[in-house]
């Protein structure tokens, strides 16, 4: 009877480590998708290259975040833009050109816009960061129940052993 609670004990631990090891390379999967995310997102825009070599995972995401860094990027720009109106008219003042006023105004403007895209950059390297951090806590988890698993193993391999010695029929000639 022993014997077969062994077999049947070590067939669990083989499936609950076939199970553990399939979620661990998922997970390698997805933080490596996560850091080719990252990489292209880095400098804040996105390129038509790195569009090319964003992973199918985090496609979605990163068209999500172009959209979203973009809009909020240009709403904030013109919130400010609008607070230093009363500033930058006392500038233009100074500038008699109309076609410098206006370069002026658009190098103000374009550096606000700027300012506004690092910071939604910043944002979304936070949010990686942490989910980064939660991968790597599972995977941790994950290879620590392995180990366990194993020593397991092991142990009931060689409990099965000595049950099969004890069992085993012994003829004398």
């Amino acid at each position: 009877m022993s014997l077969l609670i062994f077999a049947y004990r070590k067939l669990d631990i083989i499936h609950r480590r076939n199970d553990l090891q399939y979620r661990l390379m998922e997970l390698t999967r997805k933080l490596s998708d996560l850091q080719q995310y990252s990489a292209n997102i880095a400098d804040g825009s996105v390129s038509m290259s790195d569009m090319m070599n964003t992973p199918s995972s985090m496609f979605g995401r990163q068209m999500m975040y172009m959209q979203y860094a973009h809009n909020g990027s240009l709403f904030g720009a013109q919130q400010k833009f609008a607070m230093m109106q009363p500033q930058i008219a006392m500038q233009m003042q100074q500038i008699q050109d109309p076609n410098m006023q206006n370069m002026y105004q658009n190098w103000i403007f374009k550096n606000l816009y700027d300012q506004e895209r690092e910071r939604f950059g910043k944002q979304e390297a936070k949010l990686l960061n942490e989910q980064e951090k939660q991968i790597q806590a599972e995977k941790t988890k994950i290879e620590t129940q392995l180990k366990l698993l194993e020593q397991e193993y092991d142990s009931c391999k060689q409990a099965e052993d000595s049950a099969v010695k004890t069992w085993k029929p012994e003829y004398t000639a």
